[in-house]
């Protein structure tokens, strides 16, 4: 592959289709046309494709890889449509070129005439993506004036589907679906007058054919969430959440104060009364058949399904001689869904359970061991941090670093004078020059980066230390008082990242002062309660010590 392939293609469709008007399909026939152009063959390109995502995101899954690619060599030449598709943010658009000219290797344009020798077209590639930017910024601030302008009047600018409505894109605003409606009302004729569960009304709904929202199955969850969906009392909410952007320059949607929500009317199916009736109707029946997790364990937000990656709670309970005892269940174990027309169940996890009183009675332990004799803990942890760079050596490297960029600067302003001066006649002379040094310093800069990060990570890790050995002592004198659970559960959360429990009667923990996949340990609970540990290690650690004075809300 290294040495067959010579370009890759890159295409991208953003999530904001009001800004793309490009085709996956029309952007790879065209860069490869310019590939077949310059003598490249079908057989030596590579095309990688992004679709749905935004030109403003640094962490762009294939960008990435198409530099990786470059880097060991596949490749000599990254091909896009036009500069947008690299980045529609002036920003990145730089870093990424540089990027790949950083490799030793190039990129081509369909739609822009782009020679990185030439000041003019560097000009106006720099133009470009400021063009770029401003028509995106321009257009997203149409497009949410559009939508602010469309709710005042009572109007949907676009919804995810909502069972038993149709979102007429003409109207913007939901009508009735009458199919639907009825299966609507037949959910709650079932749960309020004939005492249904709501597993039971997705098993009944799925044994007399009728059609899901989604796929072929009925889930008792997607029962659960239409009869909770305040919709049908008709109050759509428009703003519950909004979209934001990390300093990673990904987005998430966050939740919005319900005082920020504005309210559509929409058809009605049910009555307020009725709606009330249908949540307590639904609360007593979490109470009375699955059970609510109880608050009285240990591992609660902390714990993981090593059979499906699920969340694990405590909600199951047995009774034996006379004793309740509670388990720690994969929350997936009861999301039931039921196929259309035959009725048959699944199941989507069939994890063991496990006895509450055997893993807190173990996990407990160990932190109080850790909290009472430190000693063994902590040198562990120092051991770890040991293996990392000294920082001397970090920082001299750093020095050095500094030095060399400022005589490399120094250099190119040299040749910038002897240009202006006449000792270099020309003005293609000095650019070759200039170019030259400029990537340089650009990888000197990158390798100074690198340098910062680490100093900064070894700092904070012997800062982190000193506050998690003050911690620990902290928590020594809070030991001595009387806890609630809710104060083990936090006590608890200082030291452990997640506990992951398996097969095999086997429970990995792992804690908040490693890496993934750091220092950590397994036990194995037998029937009988016995316990048998055997430590995980792995790679340096990252301390994440949370101040000790924090773990309790104290008046």
């Amino acid at each position: 592959m290294i040495s067959k392939i010579k370009a890759i293609v890159y295409a991208r469709v953003s999530t904001d289709m009001q800004v793309d008007n490009y085709s996956i399909e029309s952007q790879i026939e065209r860069c490869v046309n310019l590939a077949n152009q310059k003598g490249i063959t079908d057989d030596e390109i590579v095309v990688l494709v992004e679709d749905g995502e935004s030109g403003d995101n640094p962490n762009r899954p294939m960008i990435n890889y198409v530099c990786f690619l470059l880097e060991y060599g596949i490749g000599d030449h990254a091909i896009f449509l036009h500069p947008s598709r690299m980045s529609r943010f002036l920003q990145l658009q730089t870093q990424i070129s540089n990027r790949i000219w950083g490799l030793g290797k190039d990129f081509w344009f369909v739609e822009f005439d782009f020679d990185k020798s030439n000041p003019e077209s560097m000009l106006n590639f720099n133009i470009q993506g400021s063009i770029s930017e401003y028509n995106k910024a321009k257009i997203l601030a149409d497009t949410k004036r559009g939508r602010t302008t469309k709710v005042k009047n009572n109007l949907i600018p676009g919804i995810n589907r909502i069972y038993g409505y149709h979102y007429d894109k003409e109207l913007d605003t939901l009508v009735v679906n009458p199919q639907e409606k009825d299966v609507y009302l037949k959910m709650v004729d079932l749960l309020l007058v004939q005492n249904f569960s709501v597993s039971r009304i997705a098993f009944d709904l799925s044994l007399k054919g009728i059609a899901a929202p989604k796929g072929k199955r009925w889930y008792q969850s997607t029962i659960s969430r239409i009869l909770k969906n305040e919709t049908y009392i008709g109050t759509f909410y428009f703003g519950k959440t909004k979209v934001i952007t990390n300093l990673d320059g990904t987005k998430k949607q966050v939740p919005q104060p319900r005082e920020e929500w504005t309210l559509i009317t929409v058809p009605s199916y049910i009555n307020q009364e009725t709606y009330e009736r249908i949540q307590k109707k639904i609360e007593s029946l979490n109470t009375k058949t699955r059970g609510r997790p109880s608050e009285d364990y240990l591992l609660r937000g902390l714990s993981k399904c090593g059979r499906c990656g699920g969340a694990v709670s405590s909600g199951t309970s047995s009774k034996t001689n006379g004793a309740i005892h509670k388990y720690y269940t994969c929350v997936k174990k009861a999301k039931k869904s039921f196929e259309v027309g035959s009725g048959e169940s699944n199941q989507l996890c069939r994890g063991k359970n496990w006895r509450v009183d055997y893993v807190d009675k173990m996990v407990w332990e160990y932190i109080l061991n850790i909290i009472l004799h430190p000693e063994s803990f902590l040198t562990r942890i120092l051991n770890k941090q040991n293996e990392h760079q000294n920082t001397d050596d970090l920082i001299k490297e750093k020095k050095d670093l500094i030095k060399l960029i400022k005589e490399k600067e120094y250099e190119r302003n040299r040749y910038t004078e002897m240009y202006a001066s006449g000792i270099i006649k020309t003005l293609k002379e000095v650019e070759e020059k200039v170019q030259n040094i400029d990537q340089y310093i650009n990888e000197l800069k990158e390798s100074l980066h690198y340098i910062d990060t680490s100093l900064t990570e070894v700092i904070h890790e012997k800062n982190d230390i000193a506050k998690l050995t003050q911690s620990i002592s902290d928590l020594q004198k809070i030991l001595s008082e009387h806890i609630t659970m809710e104060d083990k559960r936090n006590i608890v959360g200082v030291f452990i990242k997640r506990v992951v429990f398996n097969e095999d009667n086997k429970i990995d923990i792992f804690m908040n002062f490693t890496q993934d996949r750091g220092y950590g340990f397994t036990k194995e609970i037998n029937t009988h309660g016995n316990i048998i540990i055997s430590e995980i290690d792995g790679g340096p650690p990252q301390p994440v010590c949370p101040d000790s004075g924090r773990v309790f809300r104290r008046d």
